[in-house]
């Protein structure tokens, strides 16, 4: 029996508990809830929230109404990370290490686990304010992947794998969804320098930024609008999250 477990598991057809700013919408199991959510975007309301009913995965995306420039929403994509890791830090064993790469991965004890991304309504200005914007996590709950009985990929986990199996979906997008306010809130109130911080302090060294190229770069640091800057070929290069399928390709979890 683990030592870690939930008191009051939640009854998985349940509609997540979330702050009042925020409506909850379910989304049927093998529907992509970040596309959807960006279909809908610009007819639906801010603080909406599409989660799929999948059980295997925390994947949520949120809708939201941006106050800022186009090259500015690039820091919401670090601001969901921040938020993902204190959320699974506040259900997870403690010994799980919650780590990040760029362009969105999140690795626990190292291994790929879950991805955020980021989407605005298209603008070729960079100054505009977009009418929507969508940031949206796919966490992998349990490891479903079929591998060869005598592999054991070290590279790919799930919260299950790191003892956090007692971990709800519905639970965890409670949790994530009062952490992603929190941050915000942060953000307003003092910038990103504090997202950037913590970011930087979990950032997974071990992995490499790889283009959609196959091309390996040698990472810098952030920037203070959030494009990530990177050395190649001895010059440096800014990459931004919002033209994340541009420059990476489609990426998604398995």
């Amino acid at each position: 029996m683990s030592l870690y477990y939930e008191p009051d598991p939640a009854n998985e057809n349940d509609p997540p508990l979330l702050p009042p700013i925020l409506t909850p919408i379910p989304v049927v199991n093998g529907i992509d809830v970040f596309a959807k959510a960006i279909a809908v975007a610009g007819k639906s309301e801010t603080g909406t929230v599409l989660y799929s009913e999948n059980p295997e995965y925390v994947e949520v995306a949120i809708i939201l109404s941006p106050e800022i420039p186009k090259i500015k929403c690039n820091q919401m994509l670090y601001i969901m990370m921040v938020a993902s890791g204190d959320a699974i830090g506040a259900l997870a064993p403690p010994e799980v290490a919650v780590t990040y790469a760029f362009p969105g991965f999140i690795f626990l004890n190292r291994g790929e686990a879950g991805l955020v991304k980021v989407e605005i309504a298209p603008s070729n200005d960079d100054q505009s304010i977009p009418d929507w914007m969508v940031v949206g996590l796919k966490l992998r709950l349990n490891n479903n992947i079929e591998i060869n009985e005598n592999e054991i990929n070290a590279d790919v986990t799930s919260l299950a794998d790191e003892g956090g199996g007692y971990v709800s979906r519905t639970r965890a997008i409670e949790s994530l969804s009062r952490h992603f306010l929190a941050w915000v809130s942060q953000w307003e109130d003092e910038g990103f320098k504090p997202v950037t911080e913590v970011w930087n302090k979990r950032r997974e060294e071990t992995k490499v930024v790889t283009l959609k190229s196959g091309q390996e770069v040698s990472w810098v640091g952030l920037d203070e609008n959030g494009l990530a800057i990177v050395k190649s070929n001895a010059q440096e290069v800014f990459l931004s999250p919002i033209d994340i399928i541009e420059q990476f390709g489609d990426i998604d979890l398995t």
